[in-house]
């Protein structure tokens, strides 16, 4: 044992491992003197595992000086305290790296969203622009269809009378009692009229139909009280008949203003629809777009009718 000692004491590698050693024998010895009453064979077996120790750190000694390498002593196994921390660590890297990876594909997302954001805003722009060009250009052809009429409706200038021989002069009659009956007398003409040339449109006379309307919106105008419903009625007969420019004038004159009735909303689309078979394409767009923002509660039928015309134009 002493040999032992010395031969490891001789290796300066080893004294801190030896004084280890050497102080827990120590220590060993000064706990069993007074305990003696313990069992002899747990001592024993205490001091053999020491002996054990003592000849694997002798047979590494030995083993070191015949292969000339440096000695080194290592733990019997890995700290668990240790190892647990380095799992901490890589748990905490890899919840970094994951991190760091969601940011990256969040800014992504968010550098896409303000360029489509940007794409939008100059889109609206646009869709404005062009809707105010097209209440303009609505409003210059309902202008100048309202001039065509107003100028269609001026009586002729009447044929200068052969001059007659003076006769007794007529008394006139009170003017109240004239113009009772002759207001009277006109608006029902007015009113007959309009139901002939309707009649003439559900019979399916439509050449005879739209002239009963075109006369009709000639002689009364746009201030009679069936004057915009009568000129989009005169455009109904020119769609069927398929001369839709003229189809289109009626139903502009009969959309002036806007009429808040069923047959103004079926105006603006039918307009639209003109314009798709006039390949005015854009037009047709612009119009509809107008019908969607002036007619929202239009009927079912009507905004099926719209959407069709849409999609034959390919509208964005």
């Amino acid at each position: 044992m002493g040999d032992l000692m010395k031969t490891l004491y001789a290796h300066p590698n080893l004294r801190p491992a030896l004084a280890i050693l050497m102080a827990m024998a120590l220590g060993l010895s000064a706990s069993v003197s007074p305990a003696r009453a313990q069992s002899d064979d747990a001592a024993t077996k205490r001091f053999e595992r020491i002996e054990r120790q003592l000849r694997e750190v002798r047979d590494i000694v030995l083993q070191a000086r015949s292969t000339g390498q440096p000695v080194e002593i290592k733990m019997a196994g890995p700290d668990p305290e240790m190892a647990t921390l380095r799992t901490r660590i890589d748990d905490l890297e890899l919840t970094l790296r994951q991190t760091t990876g969601q940011i990256d594909s969040l800014s992504q997302e968010l550098a896409k969203t303000r360029r489509d954001l940007k794409a939008l805003e100059s889109d609206n722009r646009a869709l404005q622009d062009r809707m105010a060009a097209a209440e303009g250009q609505l409003a210059s052809a309902a202008q100048a269809a309202s001039q065509t009429a107003s100028q269609a409706a001026k009586p002729a200038p009447e044929a200068a009378s052969p001059a007659k021989a003076p006769g007794p002069v007529a008394v006139p009659k009170p003017q109240a009692a004239v113009k009772a009956p002759a207001a009277a007398n006109a608006a029902g003409e007015r009113t007959a009229a309009f139901q002939r040339a309707k009649q003439l449109l559900l019979d399916g006379q439509f050449p005879a139909a739209s002239a009963a309307f075109q006369d009709y919106v000639d002689q009364y105008g746009d201030t009679a009280p069936n004057g915009p419903e009568a000129r989009y009625w005169l455009g109904e007969t020119l769609f069927i008949r398929g001369s839709y420019a003229d189809a289109a004038s009626a139903y502009i004159g009969a959309i002036r203003g806007w009429p808040p009735t069923v047959w103004g909303a079926e105006a603006v689309v039918k307009l639209s629809m003109s314009l798709v078979e006039l390949n005015r394409i854009p037009d047709a767009c612009r119009t509809l777009d107008e019908f969607g923002r002036r007619y929202p509660a239009a009927a079912p039928a009507t905004k099926a009718r719209a959407d069709k015309a849409r999609l034959r134009a390919k509208c964005a």
